[in-house]
């Protein structure tokens, strides 16, 4: 088995880099190119070098915590202060709406409650590294809508994070009525804030010790450590392993050593997020798209027009001009890495379909193509406005 894994993992990684590259070339997104490589390596592909399921989840499991630990990184508290109520409402309005058209969507399918419902949180959250590439590569990192759109991306992210952990608790209970949905959402808010507040304390002077050393392999073992053991403690707690990945990357953030942490982890980080996006390639059977091609153009057509205006609708409650809010709303009109953490949850839980996986990645697929000629055509909406 142990040479298996190391052959299986040598595949992985040399299509990864190969098809990787291919899509750098092409000017494609690389999430786009680690998918395919995963659809041609996987046991539903055309050449089916890796067998082991097991050893895709996994890789894949290890890659949404050190997934969701960057973002965390990527996001110190400080930070809310600058967002706002605009970035917030902005968040809520889309994620409400598309939880709404999500779940409807899926029940006008004659879906099962679980299937419509993890369909639903899908839908509901932007991809942040999709348009943050994009808007990067275009140099609008600091124009004024641009932070806007970041600003309602965090929130996103945060709302992802605990919608997911109040879904795996409520299917591990067995219980979505309305009163135990809110008690959850209070346990989770609970461990959120007690984490944090622990972290604040603790963590400033645990690094302050540790930079002493000044060895970086102690640095970034325990940085990863902490990322892995809080997700374990989520998950043991009956939340979702990537809140305390998350949670970890929050604390972390707050100290002054989060850039050398978040520099330390990046090829690490890199490598497994790549892997995640091949294993989610790999375990999408594809032969189920011709019987559901209805439900894939249906439902990429509805994320497309209801993210655009759903966060049309957000913005113009704020006051913006029209033209300003359908550029954002431009922008912000694609899936990306949450909806597969959203399916990946609902899949180990063993409560989603199976044909529910290649559905959504084609969606997210189309929209990921289609996702850079969204956000430059919203951009040059706004720059009028600049």
């Amino acid at each position: 088995m142990g040479i298996e894994l190391v052959g299986d993992l040598g595949f992985l990684l040399l299509i990864c880099a190969g098809v990787g590259a291919l899509a750098y070339i092409f000017k494609q997104p690389m999430v786009l190119g680690f998918l395919v490589a995963g659809i041609l390596i996987g046991p539903f592909g055309p050449f089916k070098l890796v067998q082991n399921t097991e050893m895709l989840n996994n890789f894949s499991d290890i890659a949404i915590v050190l997934l969701l630990f960057g973002v965390g990184l990527a996001f110190p508290l400080r930070q809310l202060r600058a967002i706002g109520k605009i970035g917030t409402g902005i968040a809520v309005v889309e994620v409400l709406v598309m939880l709404g058209i999500g779940f409807g969507v899926g029940a006008a399918f004659g879906w099962n409650f679980y299937d419509a419902m993890f369909l639903a949180a899908a839908l509901s959250i932007s991809s942040t590294a999709i348009i943050v590439k994009v808007l990067e590569d275009m140099g609008r990192m600091e124009a004024t809508s641009s932070l806007l759109m970041i600003g309602v991306l965090v929130i996103e992210d945060i709302v992802a994070v605990v919608m997911i952990s109040a879904m795996h608790a409520g299917v591990v209970s067995g219980s979505f009525e309305f009163g135990q949905v809110l008690l959850t959402i209070g346990e989770i808010g609970l461990f959120i804030g007690g984490t944090i507040a622990a972290g604040v304390i603790a963590m400033p002077r645990i690094f302050s010790l540790i930079s002493r050393l000044e060895r970086y392999e102690i640095t970034i073992m325990f940085a990863l450590g902490t990322a892995f053991g809080l997700a374990f403690l989520s998950y043991s707690l009956g939340f979702s392993a990537a809140t305390g990945a998350f949670l970890a990357g929050v604390i972390i953030a707050g100290t002054r050593f989060s850039d050398q942490v978040s520099t330390l982890i990046q090829p690490t980080r890199e490598i497994f997020i790549a892997i995640f996006f091949v294993t989610i390639g790999a375990l999408m059977d594809l032969s189920t798209i011709s019987e559901y091609w209805v439900p894939i153009a249906v439902i990429t057509v509805v994320t497309i027009f209801g993210k655009l205006g759903a966060v049309y609708g957000g913005v113009r409650l704020f006051g913006f001009d029209k033209a300003f809010a359908m550029g954002i709303g431009l922008s912000m009109a694609q899936l990306g890495e949450f909806s597969f953490i959203v399916l990946k949850v609902g899949q180990d839980l063993g409560v989603v379909s199976p044909f529910l996986f290649p559905i959504v990645g084609t969606v997210v697929a189309l929209t990921t193509f289609v996702g850079p000629m969204l956000v430059k055509l919203g951009a040059r909406t706004v720059a009028v406005y600049e």
